[in-house]
């Protein structure tokens, strides 16, 4: 998968473009090619348009990327590599909240295929992605 990947015969996808998961997807996009997904299209039009929507990153930060900016499943489904860059916030007894995760899990299952990989960059606790993510 890496040397397809190094080759750019097949694509990596980030899903979840905030703070962490767009900065992620660039530096990969600046090797890879890339699908950067996220599920809200005002945030995925900016991001077209070379503006952070989190206003850490300058426009100088998208040049020399190969990257595709989506919220559609029907683009998700040419990635073979997934990184879930979702947020996990905790309530006020440190609970976290695996909603995003779960949908970002759901999204996946419904184009991953065969010998396709799945990273959790998102913070979540020991075996949450068996026990959560993959039911």
């Amino acid at each position: 998968m890496y040397q397809q990947l190094i080759e750019k015969k097949e694509k990596l996808a980030v899903i979840g473009l905030g703070y962490v998961g767009l900065p992620i997807a660039l530096e990969f996009a600046k090797h890879l090619s890339v699908i950067g997904f996220d599920i809200n299209d005002k945030r995925v039009e900016m991001m077209r348009n070379r503006i952070d929507p989190s206003n850490e990153l300058e426009p100088e930060a998208f040049d020399g990327c190969d990257i595709h900016f989506t919220s559609s499943l029907d683009e998700l489904r040419e990635a073979r590599f997934f990184i879930v860059a979702v947020p996990t916030p905790v309530d006020q007894h440190n609970v976290p909240d695996l909603t995003p995760v779960l949908r970002a899990s759901e999204t996946i299952g419904k184009v991953i295929k065969p010998g396709d990989y799945v990273v959790y960059e998102s913070t979540v606790y020991p075996g949450c992605t068996e026990e959560d993510c993959l039911r």
